[in-house]
């Protein structure tokens, strides 16, 4: 059996300094919007020189781009470590809301936000990613369809209202710019997660394909 080699010092620092600079780039991209997330911009958040950066990352869009598969990766894993565990799905209430306050009402989710927006008009961008985000797509849908049950009797039906639940939840992210109130928004999780409850049902996790 071959051996495992171990990283190298160089490989350690190389990987340091990538996750430093899409660190910084989450950061950009929450607070300033894509347009504004540029080299200089990163490069001054992450205490990193410019070469640094282009070593790994040669154009912004491939650094978006890895920045984006990184928070996807993130965002996928919890639902399927669950899956993996057999556990009893969570109340649809409680993912919901968890869903909104953990994942895409934070740094990491708001940037997602602004990154799919960005792939409208940038088409090198969409380009880097359009794969991967179909496959990620299919992915959290066949997560979620071996843990609930949609009323509907289509055979997707929990496919389709956990797409529904994703959408309004980054529309919602866009239209916290424009509420003075965060109560009114958390109120808004509470409603739609409640209409959600009487149509998406957990699947006992013996049951559980």
């Amino acid at each position: 059996m071959p051996e495992t080699l171990k990283p190298t010092p160089q490989d350690r620092r190389s990987r340091s300094t990538q996750a430093k600079v899409i660190r910084a780039t989450i950061a950009c991209l929450d607070r300033l919007g894509y347009a504004e997330t540029t080299f200089a911009r990163i490069q001054e958040r992450a205490g990193v020189s410019r070469g640094a950066i282009t070593h790994h990352f040669p154009t912004r869009q491939a650094l978006v781009a890895a920045t984006a598969m990184e928070l996807l990766a993130r965002a996928l894993d919890p639902v399927e470590r669950r899956a993996a565990q057999a556990a009893s799905p969570e109340p649809v209430r409680d993912l919901i809301t968890r869903a909104w306050g953990q994942v895409v009402n934070a740094a990491g989710g708001r940037a997602m936000v602004e990154i799919l927006v960005a792939c409208r008009t940038d088409a090198e961008l969409y380009r880097l990613l359009e794969t991967r985000l179909h496959d990620w797509d299919r992915q959290s849908r066949a997560s979620v369809a071996r843990a609930y049950i949609g009323a509907d009797p289509a055979p997707d039906d929990a496919e389709l209202l956990w797409s529904m639940t994703r959408n309004f939840l980054r529309g919602l992210v866009l239209h916290e710019r424009f509420v003075t109130d965060p109560a009114y928004l958390a109120r808004m999780v509470e409603r739609f997660a409640g209409m959600m409850e009487s149509q998406l049902t957990p699947l006992p996790a013996k049951d559980a394909p």
